[in-house]
């Protein structure tokens, strides 16, 4: 099972005293596309890891000198290594062992005899935790110093405002993925966990010659079912990532690059989806597949998101279920785009002032009035191309018109 790319070139230090168990386990997370060192004591696994800095430990139990738990203990001790995640691998499944596991810091285990697939979903499961969490800690690290800088500025400029107003946006998509991956990781912990326990039972029948054909039979359709488990919401997981980091970080990104536009406008969904989640509205993509551009990703994905959003907290009412349309269409050299719903429309006296600098009807809930203005600003200047809206009592259709190539 070869991983989409969140983990491939991952770390991983084995330590075992058994080269058998050495040679087993760097053969199978090899196959993986791990990278992997090993140890056959840990004193010595100390000292390669404060070297080698593993993304991931696997960690024997009993080893001479030192045994697994005193090893973990003294890792976890050092600043430098007490974040790396550490499996112990055991012959010995007692709750008692299991519970000192995790009292000196382990974040699982796994019992020998190894068993393949349950060993590859433990490792990879962990490994892309740990990349999660790490990409999370330099979105929020970034967003921290920004927001330093801000603050000591003593004057608040246009583009400082426009700044703010863009890191409150992606603060809360990064808010909305760290709570959406928490569903999928957390059932493919509950899969995993129930794997283990089928596994043991059917280990403990094997050994007092008690299994049957009936009990094996179940045991391999519950291991199919939650190995589907795991791969799916893993899979859902990482989609969610991918399209996190090509649509959210790109913004940070000012250089031009090559839109697949149906492929981008997708990946835009796929972020908004934990937003959407909680609404009864719909938001859909019209657009041919044929269509590519050249132009700033991080500007466009800015000002579709906001408009998107902008339609969702102003077009509909409370109790309303109602649906937005992103459509696409070329004429020329120029590239047509429009953000639609079918809401209550933007009132006249509203409808000419709607790009105006801090103009907003929802000044009495926080709005800053800034959002079309920067839509605007970023759509004119950075993107080369025009925006204007029509409105009506069936809904309001913002319309952007910008060139297929910067020049």
């Amino acid at each position: 099972m070869n991983d989409p790319g969140l983990t491939v070139g991952s770390k991983v230090l084995v330590v075992d005293d058994k080269k058998e168990n050495l040679d087993i386990l760097t053969h199978i997370l090899e196959g993986e596309g791990y990278e992997v060192s090993f140890a056959m004591e840990g004193e010595k696994a100390i000292q390669i890891a404060s070297v080698y800095l593993p993304d991931l430990i696997l960690l024997d139990v009993m080893m001479p000198g030192i045994d697994g738990f005193e090893t973990c203990r003294r890792i976890k001790a050092l600043t430098e290594l007490r974040d790396i995640p550490i499996i112990f691998v055991t012959g010995k499944a007692d709750v008692s062992d299991i519970l000192r596991a995790f009292q000196v810091g382990a974040i699982d285990y796994v019992t020998k005899p190894i068993r393949h697939e349950e060993l590859c979903a433990r490792v990879k499961t962990h490994l892309q935790l740990r990349r999660l969490m790490t990409i999370r800690d330099e979105l929020i690290s970034q967003m921290r110093q920004q927001n330093i800088r801000l603050e000591k500025m003593s004057v608040v400029n246009e583009e400082k405002l426009a700044q703010s107003e863009k890191m409150s946006h992606l603060g809360e998509l990064i808010g909305e993925l760290t709570h959406e991956l928490s569903t999928p990781l957390g059932i493919s912990t509950t899969a995993l966990s129930t794997l283990s326990d089928n596994t043991q039972q059917i280990s403990t029948d094997i050994q007092g010659d008690k299994l049957s054909k009936s009990k094996l039979v179940k045991f391999l359709d519950v291991t199919a079912e939650n190995y589907d488990i795991v791969l799916s919401n893993l899979n859902y997981a990482i989609q969610l990532i991918n399209s996190f980091k090509k649509i959210v970080v790109g913004e940070f990104n000012q250089n031009s690059s090559k839109l697949e536009l149906v492929n981008f406008l997708n990946d835009i969904l796929h972020i908004l989806r934990p937003k959407l989640k909680h609404m009864p509205h719909k938001v859909t993509v019209d657009c041919p597949e044929h269509i590519s551009l050249n132009t700033q990703a991080g500007a466009l994905s800015q000002v579709l998101i906001n408009l998107i959003n902008n339609a969702l907290i102003h077009a509909f009412d409370e109790t309303a279920a109602g649906e937005v349309t992103i459509s696409a269409s070329t004429q020329e050299n120029m590239l047509h785009l429009s953000v639609a719903d079918n809401g209550r429309g933007i009132g006249d006296e509203n409808i000419e002032h709607i790009f105006d600098k801090y103009f907003t009807s929802k000044a009495d809930e926080g709005g800053s009035g800034l959002g079309l203005f920067i839509v605007k600003k970023i759509v004119t200047e950075s993107l080369g191309g025009e925006i204007n809206c029509k409105s009506s009592p069936a809904g309001a259709c913002f319309e952007v018109v910008i060139p297929l190539a910067l020049p």
